[in-house]
């Protein structure tokens, strides 16, 4: 191995997180252009970052669509969506979907939220929330 190559082996580690291996690599790939290999590196890097962002987004909403959000009466289901859609609706008109939580909530309906492991009442988290923030001795915030 050259001292000009293990230059360019190191100025390339400097820029990114790679190996001795995969900065020599790259070189090759690049004939030893050492402004080839940077704007190789930093385009496979990118491509990583994005294809990283996609599957976590295409995993939230897999589990959001599995997931819903239920308004009952008494024993009654009144309205069932997957997380996703309200999620939507909420982005769409919050003001809206706040007005109606706290509607159906007065009126003594339960919003439950449903994943594949447990059930959450919207109810029960409000009022655990409440309770908290009361039992919180003054100015410990």
């Amino acid at each position: 191995m050259t001292d000009e190559l293990l230059e360019k082996i190191e100025e390339i580690r400097r820029r990114f997180p790679v190996s001795y291996e995969k900065a020599r690599q790259v070189l090759e790939e690049t004939s030893g252009n050492l402004v080839e290999a940077l704007i190789l590196l930093e385009k496979r890097t990118k491509n990583g970052h994005s294809r990283e962002l996609i599957e976590k987004l295409q995993k939230l909403w897999e589990e959001g669509n599995r997931s819903k959000i239920r308004v009952r009466k008494g024993n009654e289901v009144l309205v069932e969506v997957p997380v996703t859609a309200g999620v939507a609706g909420a982005l769409l008109a919050p003001h809206l979907t706040l007005v109606g939580a706290v509607a159906a909530l007065a009126a003594k309906y339960r919003i439950e939220v449903d994943k594949a492991d447990r059930v959450d009442e919207v109810e029960k988290v409000a009022r655990n929330s409440k309770h908290k923030d009361e039992e919180q001795p003054a100015g410990a915030d």
